[in-house]
């Protein structure tokens, strides 16, 4: 399959990020251990998808996975980077609510065989706000250099990511109607949003603290 430059130059900024993960992994906090894992099983998902398409075999029941896994390990990493109960306990009672609506969805609504638009899309929902929650906390620890505190730039990351593409998850059942090359275009926005948001990733790897 041929795909545009933009998506390999996304890919390749993902591979770096996760080598960088990678690299400092003995030093990294457990949050960022989490997330250095969640990357890395993006990219075996971009290539197990690759490698279906290559030979036009169905490949969109892999992200139905994806969506599941995402969640499993934003919810595990935020957890890890906060003290209150309560908030905690919201996490994890999104989490199982979150399980139980994508048990339901895979026999009723949105099975392995189309795309899932809601499930991805109610990931995506979580992830802002959760990420917004802890970016609240992080602004208001007036003691700790923000510019050094891996909170701050896996949670603008994620924001980023997931606010930008959410409509593209929403829509795209819809979107596969189109012909491959207009699908292309619209999915250029996703590729600069990946690229973006590794780059955050990267720059929290990054941060000594």
């Amino acid at each position: 399959m041929n795909f545009p430059g933009l998506f390999y130059f996304s890919l390749l900024i993902v591979i770096v990020t996760a080598l960088v993960g990678g690299v400092r992994y003995r030093n990294l906090p457990r949050p960022l251990k989490i997330l250095e894992w969640l990357i890395i099983f993006s990219i075996l998902e971009v290539g197990v998808q690759w490698f279906l398409a290559s030979y036009h075999i169905h490949n969109l029941w892999t992200s139905h996975y994806y969506s599941l896994i995402e969640i499993i390990f934003v919810t595990f990493m935020y957890s890890s980077w906060v003290k209150q109960k309560q908030f905690k306990l919201i996490l994890f009672l999104c989490l199982a609510g979150f399980i139980i609506l994508w048990i339901i969805s895979k026999f009723t609504f949105e099975p392995f065989s189309i795309a899932d638009d809601g499930t991805a899309t109610v990931s995506k929902i979580f992830q802002i706000l959760f990420s917004v929650y802890l970016l609240v906390i992080v602004v208001r620890e007036s003691e700790i250099i923000w510019t050094n505190d891996p909170r701050l730039w896996v949670v603008a990351g994620t924001i980023i990511y997931s606010a930008g593409s959410i409509f593209l998850f929403a829509l795209f059942t819809k979107m596969l109607q189109i012909s491959h090359d207009r699908l292309k275009v619209v999915w250029f926005l996703n590729w600069i949003l990946i690229i973006v948001s590794n780059l955050f990733y990267t720059r929290g790897f990054l941060c000594k603290k």
